[in-house]
């Protein structure tokens, strides 16, 4: 895990958080452009289908039919730019590619064989990188880097008179290097090893769904940025909890469009903090029932809490926990905290436990109650101390080599116990971060 030198937290800087919501910001402005030039490409299309009509009876059929042939291409390769801008990128890098390999084969009178391999290398490695699943790093670099690699090769090899096939061996090693580094396999081996070390149990090779360039759902840009902002004031706060804590800002989930705020790793486990800017009141109002047991009900701005409030996060924080296994009712589930930006509480954080609603039997009747949840409300400018205070669990029991080192170094059996406590934490920090890759 790599920690900012600022911080003595581990995990990522606090510039990264709410950036899920300005690329949906983007991803928003980027769909209207897309709209307004496929609109534009449509209108060309329909005039130039009025002209070619026209131009039947002005010139011969065959001049007017290429004419329409080369508008229509034209304006398709148009179309496919504005609508898929990512993937003719990599098309056009590597038929740029395709063609200087051509060009190279042409001057040194090379056959056949050798030139069209090249091009089969050179669209792979293309199409490998710009489709990487795991997207943590743009394509646009690597891509460069690899196909220039290949042609360099196939170019040296042939000036040079060497064997004809010597280029293949740093054209492969460029493209996986390529493929590897905007994968960020080093993520994957150390999560890997520290998996192993500490039997953490972790679900592998589920693919993240694509984010859509618009979903359906616009959103107001001026609520994005004040999410965006909340966020990046919590991670700011959680800036103030000491090296034994691992946070993780806008990472996507397995299996859907979602993100996660903050994944914060600590001595309880894994949670999921989720910001929330709301204006006006929150009040926590206690109770003590007949039998004695205890609780409090929420109402913002005197109405009854909603459960929509906490809805998502649920949803995200149980795709946390499908990763690790726990997605079952008797496994125990991810904490999720709420943050709250901007209202005001009466309490520091209180539980609210939501009701989980089940399938109605038919139309006229209600919806069962098959469960509950507890979700702490949280005042965001008490967040350290209320992360700090929950209790500490035990994950593990230190390793021979750390009951080694311990007896060796004279440590007491306590501070032997932390360590193996911190190691656990630092290896599932780094799964962690390979399991939840950044939504840049």
């Amino acid at each position: 895990m790599s920690t900012p030198d600022a911080y003595s937290v581990g995990g990522d800087s606090p510039e990264i958080a709410g950036q899920s919501l300005r690329n949906r910001s983007r991803a928003q402005r980027r769909a209207l452009r897309t709209l307004t030039g496929q609109l534009a490409v449509t209108s060309c299309a329909i005039t130039a289908t009025a002209t070619t009509a026209v131009l039947l009876f002005l010139l011969p059929v065959k001049d007017a039919l290429d004419v329409a042939f080369y508008t229509a291409v034209v304006l398709a390769a148009v179309h496919v730019l504005i609508t898929f801008p990512r993937r003719a990128v990599g098309v056009g890098l590597a038929l740029a590619a395709a063609l200087l390999v051509f060009a190279i084969a042409g001057t040194y009178h090379l056959g056949a064989s050798a030139p069209w391999a090249a091009v089969l290398v050179c669209a792979v490695t293309s199409v490998s990188v710009f489709s990487t699943r795991r997207i943590t790093r743009p394509p646009y670099r690597p891509a460069v880097a690899a196909l220039t690699v290949t042609v360099a090769a196939f170019w040296a090899t042939a000036a040079l008179g060497l064997p004809r096939w010597l280029w293949v061996a740093p054209a492969l090693v460029a493209g996986l290097g390529a493929v590897g580094w905007r994968a960020d396999w080093p993520i994957t081996v150390r999560a890997r090893r520290a998996g192993w070390r500490s039997k953490i149990r972790y679900r592998t090779g589920a693919p993240l769904v694509e984010r859509p360039e618009g979903d359906g759902r616009w959103m107001a840009e001026e609520y994005l940025e004040i999410g965006a902002d909340a966020e990046h004031i919590t991670a700011q706060t959680l800036t103030g909890l000491d090296d034994r804590w691992h946070v993780l800002h806008s990472r996507a989930l397995h299996y859907t469009a979602a993100d996660a705020d903050h994944i914060v790793i600590g001595p309880p486990g894994v949670l999921l903090v989720d910001s929330k800017y709301r204006s006006g009141h929150f009040e926590s109002r206690p109770w003590v029932a007949e039998d004695g047991t205890a609780g409090a009900d929420w109402f913002y701005n005197g109405q009854v809490l909603d459960a929509d409030l906490a809805q998502s996060a649920i949803f995200e924080a149980d795709r946390i926990a499908w990763a690790f296994h726990a997605d079952s009712l008797d496994r125990q589930p991810v904490p999720v905290v709420l943050a709250i930006h901007g209202a005001r509480m009466n309490v520091p954080w209180g539980q609210w436990t939501i009701e989980l609603l089940g399938e109605p039997a038919d139309d006229e009747s209600e919806a069962p109650v098959v469960g509950t949840r507890v979700v702490m409300l949280v005042d965001a400018t008490h967040l350290t101390e209320y992360l700090t205070s929950l209790p500490a669990r035990q994950f593990t029991a230190p390793t021979k080599r750390e009951l080694a080192a311990g007896r060796e170094g004279s440590l007491s059996p306590e501070l032997i116990e932390e360590r193996a406590q911190r190691r656990y934490v630092r290896d599932l920090a780094a799964v962690c971060e390979h399991l939840f890759p950044r939504t840049a």
